[in-house]
């Protein structure tokens, strides 16, 4: 039995067949595999971000609220009127008389 048989490849119009060579077929499909998964990898990374700077402007609108309506609180806080009507009221205090108060010359 012989080992091997080995063939000639056929000649068609004159021109004869070679045998593929996979090397640059591989490569190419590998390059292509590389290039697929990082175009999907920025993909979910832009995703990503994109989700990421919506929570902060969320928060960031969320903090610009609660300055102006402490910035309003402070404002109302300050109030004479009200600071005034809090020292007679629940502080008990009151103007001074004449013989209290002590002119510094």
């Amino acid at each position: 039995m012989p080992d091997a048989i080995v063939r000639a490849l056929p000649k068609i119009n004159g021109f004869t067949l070679h045998r593929p060579n996979l090397v640059p077929v591989l490569g190419f499909i590998a390059l292509l595999l590389a290039v697929s998964l990082f175009f999907v990898w920025s993909r979910v990374q832009v995703t990503s971000l994109d989700y990421e700077i919506s929570q902060l402007e969320s928060n960031l609108r969320s903090v610009r609220q609660e300055a102006s309506n402490l910035s309003l609180e402070a404002a109302s806080l300050s109030n004479p009127e009200r600071i005034e009507r809090v020292a007679r009221k629940e502080l008990n205090l009151r103007l001074p008389t004449a013989d209290q108060v002590i002119t510094v010359e």
